[in-house]
């Protein structure tokens, strides 16, 4: 296994959402690195991905909430999808002492797509989205954004 390199095209252009998948590549690359560990490690390491995807889902679905997303539902149900899909993976991996590849195949495959495809959409959305000036969803757009 390869250490995944951030690339432009994982770029959605809201500051808050690009941040939070770098970080969560950062996991996915903690773990990758850890395969010639001790397996207690490993299983942390998937643990930290596992969480970390979670909070990365509320924080988007917080920006979805106050941005009145219409298409809030059908993104919600792909989180709530992978994230059950993450934790039958994760079983594997507790259950398998060759099931890393396995799980870390499903991660990249996962984080790409799912970047590629409803966050480059939300992120759309978001950049189109004005708010009230000085309203709260007005600044935490800008914090998303990177504004201030």
């Amino acid at each position: 296994m390869h250490i995944y390199k951030w690339q432009d095209k994982f770029d959605v252009g809201i500051y808050a959402i690009d941040v939070e998948h770098r970080n969560l590549l950062a996991c996915i690359n903690k773990l990758i690195a850890s395969q010639s560990l001790d397996r207690p490690i490993i299983l942390k390491l998937a643990d930290e991905v596992s969480l970390y995807a979670e909070f990365h889902f509320l924080s988007e679905e917080n920006l979805m909430y106050l941005t009145h997303y219409p298409e809030i539902t059908k993104h919600s149900e792909y989180h709530r999808i992978l994230l059950k899909q993450l934790s039958v993976k994760k079983r594997h991996l507790r259950e398998s002492t060759n099931g890393l590849q396995e799980y870390v195949d499903f991660l990249v495959k996962w984080f790409i797509e799912h970047i590629q495809s409803t966050d480059k959409e939300l992120a759309e959305y978001l950049k189109s989205y004005e708010p009230t000036p000085d309203s709260p969803e007005y600044i935490i757009q800008q914090l998303s954004m990177g504004n201030k």
